[in-house]
């Protein structure tokens, strides 16, 4: 397991699950960084699955959790990557792992669904219970909106990528219209 190394300097933490969600909240997790002076930590949890069943030997959830957060980070920042961000992975379920990873920091920001989100929900179990518990001001990040001096061609990989999850919770298809709910037709 890897711990969060405290430091001095101050921290904006994002949690990265590799949705698109949490791609956008670690853009917006840089632009704060930049903003506020800080360091900008990367944290993701991984925890042991309820069923062993098809888990090989061989399996390494820590390695498996680090190269998902490297993938992640290099996707999205690219050649923006500071050279002293922080990728942090811990064991447990995400809600404590984030709040711990929080406490401290300057800001934690999440994206507002992760992966294990229901269809139309606002905002995932994660997210709101950060929210609500965070020891340090919590940022939910909703929509495509860039941070300031960011364009579209400078982060294709992220702006308009839709979960499937986002569906009718005010995203933007590739083509920058909003999406609307099954049903829904020409109510946005």
């Amino acid at each position: 397991m890897t711990q969060a190394v405290p430091s001095l300097a101050p921290r904006i933490v994002v949690g990265v699950d590799g949705s698109s969600s949490s791609k956008r909240a670690l853009v917006w997790g840089l632009f704060m960084a930049r903003t506020t002076g800080s360091v900008l930590e990367a944290v993701t949890a991984w925890q042991n699955p309820s069923s062993w069943t098809g888990v090989g030997d061989d399996w390494d959830p820590v390695a498996e959790a680090r190269a998902m957060l490297t993938a992640c980070c290099a996707e999205v920042l690219g050649d923006d990557q500071p050279s002293d961000i922080r990728l942090t992975v811990l064991e447990g379920p995400a809600t404590a792992a984030l709040l711990s990873a929080g406490a401290g920091a300057r800001m934690l920001i999440l994206g507002s669904r992760g992966h294990g989100g229901f269809a139309g929900l606002l905002l995932g179990s994660v997210s709101a219970a950060c929210a609500e518990h965070a020891a340090c001001p919590t940022l939910i990040i909703h929509g495509d909106d860039l941070p300031p001096g960011l364009t579209l061609t400078s982060l294709p990989e992220v702006h308009g990528v839709q979960h499937p999850d986002d569906v009718g919770c005010g995203a933007v298809s590739p083509a920058g219209r909003p999406t609307n709910k099954p049903g829904e037709e020409g109510t946005r």
